[in-house]
C-alpha cells in the first residue's frame, strides 16, 4: 500500500472526522455544488446556503505518489444515506487545508432547519461541597502558578493554515480590529 494514501487516510480517522467542511469561498464549493444541483439535491443545496458552508465525506485516496487524489461523496440526499454515485474526485493539495467537520451533519443537526432542531438541555451545576479548610495558603497557591506556567511552557503552538488566516482576517474586518496602512 501506498504511503500517500495511508497519509490521506489517517487524516480522516476518527467519529465525525471523515466529514469535511467547504467553506463557500473555496474553489472547492463550487464543484460540490455542481453535483449537489440537481432534484434530488435541493434541501441539500438550501441547507447549505443556509449554513454558508457545504459539507462532503471522505470516502478513500487515489490517484499516485505523484498527484495524490481524494474521493468523496457529496451525500444530497441525506448524510446517513451512501451514495456511489454522487462522488467528487478532488486534488489532494485543494482538500488537505480544508477543515473537519467534527462531528456528523446530523449530530450537528446541519440538515434540519433551525427553528425545528433540538435544544440542549443545560445540566444544572453539582452542589460545592464544604471542606473545613478551604483555603489555601500562600506557599501552595505559588506551586499551583508554578506547576501551571510549566505545563503553558511546554504546549507546543503548531502552524495555521491559510484558510484559518484568511477567517481570522474576516473576524477582524468584522469586529473593526483590522486597520490597512499602506
Amino acid at each position: 500500500m501506498s504511503n500517500f494514501k495511508n497519509t490521506i487516510r489517517d487524516r480522516y480517522k476518527g467519529r465525525g472526522n471523515c466529514w469535511v467542511k467547504v467553506p463557500n469561498d473555496s474553489n472547492v464549493y463550487n464543484k460540490v455544488m455542481t453535483i449537489a444541483n440537481s432534484p434530488d439535491g435541493i434541501e441539500y443545496v438550501r441547507h447549505v446556503e443556509r449554513e454558508g458552508f457545504a459539507w462532503i465525506r471522505f470516502s478513500k485516496p487515489t490517484g499516485s505518489e505523484d498527484n495524490p487524489q481524494v474521493i468523496f461523496e457529496v451525500r444530497k440526499r441525506g448524510s446517513k444515506i451512501d451514495h456511489p454515485d454522487c462522488v467528487l474526485i478532488i486534488n489532494d493539495n485543494q482538500v488537505k487545508d480544508l477543515p473537519l467537520l467534527g462531528n456528523t451533519p446530523v449530530k450537528m443537526q446541519l440538515e434540519i432547519n433551525p427553528e425545528d432542531r433540538k435544544k440542549k438541555q443545560e445540566k444544572p451545576l453539582p452542589k460545592r461541597r464544604k471542606t473545613k479548610n478551604s483555603t489555601i495558603n500562600n506557599g501552595e497557591a505559588e506551586e499551583i502558578v508554578r506547576q501551571t506556567n510549566e505545563i503553558i511552557k511546554e504546549a507546543k503552538l503548531s502552524s495555521c493554515t491559510e484558510l484559518e488566516l484568511k477567517e481570522w482576517e474576516k473576524f477582524l474586518k468584522l469586529e473593526g480590529l483590522l486597520e490597512y496602512t499602506y
